[in-house]
């Protein structure tokens, strides 16, 4: 990973983990200000009940106090005039006193109210019984007893009042709560909200903003350009997984750099071969011998020039997928024998240990076939040192045809395992060992694959490379 791409993982949350606790703290304050105006309401509710109730409360005691005074005023009236209405109007503000005070039970909501209502009651029906008894109360008693009923209203009303001013106290007392509470749970949404934006601004903004921008330098050809790695989370995933495309399309572009300097440098000989006969033929001045050497020259190198375009040509081909196979009964023992003694010359550098002990005959394409072999068999040599042996072993397995290639080179990391068989995929010490383009182990692949075999690898580094390819036997048992 490069240098710029290491930064210090600074929490382990994931977003969703983030996002899930930013959402249910709100989820939480807007409960908790639910449940308080629920609580609020109720209070509410219930104060303004009771103060209904002294309000009508007062109201009964009032209209009970102005019964009275009109029966007193009528009787006084009755007394001074003797005119009978005046008495009948008495009676009748009396009865109608009685009627008020018989209601003013349910605005009784405490003891004492209770016990005020039971006396002044009481005291109401000892009034009425004096003044319809019949010996005549004196003026002096009357006055007494309307003294005490009024002073039991005027207790009644007193307390009615104390209660009515504590339920306003109360009221305002859970109003300034109420403001206090709402205004504290707003301050703290706001501070949630604020440090939730800047956690979402820090765990998506910002990291979405460094990959665009990584993204973005890398289209315009930066093949260095990798996003920082700020947190372990989903982003912070994405980011990784970007920095690791971004290495493999490098690595790639470095790999394809590195196919056409190989191939210019392959082309360059035989171009520079070539014009240096021409030249020389040019200048020759008639000697025949001569001229027919340079001409053999060029021959020679315009047929090598012929196979190195036709091996590239096949390259690109196979690796592409845009090949087809004419396909035969192809004797793999015979073609590996018979390209091990043509190659001789080229393979003299190692030991060649050839095990074929009988023939397998595969339904593909010989050409193909050739390809296969030779590219497994000149990288064992490449790669692994000289005077090594080189194994090659053709056995049946069931309905199978197993070649197996084997060398003492150097082996193959396991992480590099995963590359070779990519299209300019080579390992990390193939680069220093020997030149190649890095299509080779791919065309193999998808050859192996188009005859519908499989292509399998055994290394271990310091402990040489073993390559196995399988196909299907055309016989379910192979011919000795």
């Amino acid at each position: 990973m490069d240098a710029r791409s290491r930064r210090v993982l600074i929490r382990p949350r994931t977003i969703r983990t983030l996002v899930v606790l930013w959402a249910g703290s709100m989820l939480l304050a807007w409960a908790i200000l639910v449940a308080g105006w629920f609580v609020a309401k109720r209070q509410l509710s219930r104060i303004d009940r009771r103060v209904v109730t002294d309000i009508r409360s007062l109201d009964v005691a009032h209209r009970l106090e102005l019964a009275i005074l009109a029966e007193r005023h009528e009787d006084l009236l009755w007394k001074a005039t003797g005119q009978s209405h005046h008495l009948e109007l008495a009676d009748t503000h009396l009865l109608e006193a009685e009627r008020i005070v018989a209601g003013l039970g349910p605005y009784a909501t405490t003891r004492e109210e209770q016990d005020l209502s039971t006396g002044i009651q009481t005291k109401l029906h000892a009034f009425r019984a004096g003044l319809m008894s019949a010996i005549p109360l004196s003026f002096e008693v009357e006055v007494q007893l309307a003294d005490d009923l009024f002073a039991d209203m005027d207790r009644f009303e007193a307390q009615n009042e104390a209660q009515m001013k504590e339920s306003m106290l109360a009221a305002d007392l859970l109003h300034e709560k109420i403001t206090h509470w709402a205004l504290g749970l707003s301050i703290g949404t706001g501070i949630l909200l604020f440090i939730g934006t800047l956690a979402l601004v820090g765990r998506i903004i910002r990291p979405a903003l460094a990959l665009t921008n990584a993204a973005r330098a890398f289209g315009r050809g930066d093949f260095f350009a990798r996003t920082p790695i700020l947190h372990d989370d989903e982003l912070g995933a994405l980011a990784r997984t970007f920095n690791n495309m971004a290495s493999d399309i490098a690595e790639r572009e470095k790999n394809r750099l590195q196919f056409v300097a190989l191939v210019v440098h392959d082309l360059k000989n035989p171009v520079l071969a070539i014009e240096m006969a021409t030249r020389m033929l040019r200048e020759s001045r008639g000697d025949e011998p001569e001229r027919r050497l340079y001409l053999d020259g060029i021959t020679e190198e315009a047929c090598r020039l012929r196979r190195i375009v036709c091996d590239l040509m096949d390259d690109t081909q196979v690796a592409s997928g845009h090949f087809s196979l004419h396909r035969t009964d192809v004797d793999l023992s015979s073609l590996v024998r018979r390209l091990i003694e043509t190659q001789a010359k080229v393979l003299a550098t190692h030991r060649i240990d050839l095990k074929i002990d009988e023939a397998c005959i595969v339904h593909g394409d010989a050409d193909r076939m050739e390809r296969v072999v030779m590219n497994l068999v000149s990288n064992a040599v490449k790669y692994s040192p000289a005077n090594t042996c080189v194994t090659l072993r053709v056995e049946r397995r069931d309905s199978q045809a197993v070649l197996t290639i084997s060398d003492q080179g150097p082996g193959i990391a396991q992480e590099d395992l995963q590359v070779i068989f990519q299209p300019f995929g080579r390992g990390r010490s193939a680069h220093t060992l020997a030149e190649g383009a890095g299509l080779g182990l791919y065309a193999v692949k998808q050859i192996v694959e188009a005859h519908g075999g499989r292509v399998e690898v055994q290394s271990q580094p310091g402990r040489g490379t073993t390559f196995q390819v399988r196909l299907p036997q055309v016989q379910a048992v192979c011919t000795g």
